[in-house]
């Protein structure tokens, strides 16, 4: 990470189920909150289960929903875009990036959004790039990578039902310096993956914590609603 005045992205945890900072709320599910300082913008990566304890987290880091731009969504569960009607219902306007294969149902329910299918890796704003679809023909999900201005990148997992080491390996096709996973792994377990990787946030559906926290206990860090971090 680098000094606040030396950064690429901030990145903000508003929701998630583990632990929250004191004035902010848990909930079942994951959001979190990028300011991207290289295009200065505000993007938010899924939306939890519930949109009023999202919009409280938001509204606490003293951020207007308003002024997010972007919203991209992992995968099509309840506790990734739940929380997606209430950011709708303040800006119509707003771009969202989903899985090619949700795209119809999204375009349904938010008929006035820029609603985007992603199948292939893509660049949604500066330095910042949505995955492409992953996973089987029932559900299929995107990660999303953010390339800092020192060639690190960053790896944000919804719950990385497709494999961890899947978004692992797409990512390294960007840059080979992972700095940090941070979210939901799911049932990962090949741990070898994350040797090397200085900033290591799993979190909410993440099977195996005990496991690398014990295992990479340097690297390890825990998440909670309300912290965030500067790469």
């Amino acid at each position: 990470m680098y000094m606040k005045s030396d950064f690429s992205f901030e990145i903000s945890i508003v929701y998630d189920d583990l632990c929250a900072q004191p004035g902010f709320l848990m909930g079942f599910g994951f959001s979190t909150l990028i300011y991207n300082s290289l295009s200065k913008t505000y993007l938010l990566f899924d939306t939890g289960s519930k949109g009023d304890i999202l919009v409280h987290n938001i509204n606490k880091l003293n951020i207007k929903v308003s002024d997010i731009k972007k919203v991209i969504i992992s995968h099509n569960h309840y506790d990734h875009a739940g929380g997606l009607k209430e950011i709708y219902q303040i800006n119509h306007d707003i771009e969202i990036y989903v899985p090619l294969q949700d795209m119809k149902s999204f375009t349904g329910v938010y008929p006035e959004a820029q609603v985007q299918g992603i199948s292939e890796m893509v660049e949604v704003d500066k330095n910042i790039f949505c995955s492409g679809q992953f996973g089987s023909m029932s559900l299929k999900e995107q990660a999303l990578f953010l390339k800092t201005n020192n060639n690190n990148l960053i790896i944000i997992s919804g719950c990385a039902h497709p494999g961890l080491k899947t978004f692992i390996l797409k990512g390294q096709t960007l840059s080979k310096e992972i700095n940090a996973v941070i979210g939901g792994f799911h049932g990962f377990r090949d741990l070898s993956f994350l040797e090397g990787i200085k900033f290591i946030g799993a979190c909410h559906c993440t099977q195996k914590i005990r496991e690398i926290r014990n295992r990479f206990s340097e690297q390890y860090n825990v998440i909670c609603v309300g912290n965030s971090y500067l790469f």
